[in-house]
């Protein structure tokens, strides 16, 4: 038997099918292409909006201390006349300047050691219950500002142990907040914040701080 030859109809079908291969596999590359693009751009969106969402927190996380102590401490500067009563000196001041005397403007320069009395109240004359021992230096020109760095060596039935504190003090502001690096015996890795308040001064001679001791780590 013979075979038929195919129809021009025939060969036309097929010879039209070849020619929309490639352009359909062209409309599924460009298809999957877009479809790629578009969860990318949802996937960089959602990205962009949790680093906005993190830097700008809705609300504040409030901490709680997990222990607070107010302390206070009195320090009297020697002026070469209360050798008896001082607990503090002038160790440093500007070229020429007297010892006995904080210098002027903005006592700039001058360097003070202190081992002062820590009382539970604001009477100087009540019991001691530890000392605060370190330095501030007087270190703005234009200004009442020092620099604190010292501990309280506290030995009561109360507490025993040290507190560590650093920070700067603009004396001219009501309250100040200084931190609490760390500490030993009952205060063992402590750390936290202390709000310092001039409660008393007289001249330059005397002064009375309070310390609003905050604990936010307690080990």
């Amino acid at each position: 038997m013979k075979r038929r030859a195919n129809s021009p109809l025939t060969q036309s079908s097929t010879s039209s099918s070849s020619s929309l291969a490639p352009l359909a596999s062209f409309i599924s590359r460009k298809t999957l292409s877009s479809k790629k693009m578009r969860a990318s751009c949802i996937l960089l969106c959602f990205l962009m909006f949790l680093a906005v969402s993190s830097a700008y927190p809705g609300k504040k996380k409030q901490y709680k201390p997990c222990k607070e102590l107010v302390l206070y401490f009195h320090d009297v500067i020697y002026n070469g006349r209360n050798a008896a009563n001082a607990t503090s000196a002038i160790v440093a001041a500007p070229e020429g300047a007297n010892l006995t005397i904080l210098a002027g403007e903005f006592h700039f320069g001058n360097i003070v050691v202190f081992d002062d009395p820590i009382t539970l109240d604001n009477n100087l004359h009540s019991p001691p219950v530890g000392r605060a021992q370190g330095m501030y230096i007087y270190d703005t020109k234009n200004t009442f500002t020092s620099w604190l760095g010292f501990s309280f060596s506290l030995n009561s039935t109360e507490h025993h142990g040290t507190i560590n504190f650093i920070g700067a003090d603009p004396i001219m502001i009501k309250t100040r907040d200084i931190s609490v690096v760390g500490g030993t015996g009952d205060f063992f890795m402590h750390r936290g914040v202390a709000t310092i308040a001039t409660d008393a001064f007289e001249g330059e001679v005397y002064f009375r701080l309070k310390v609003d001791i905050k604990f936010y780590e307690c080990w």
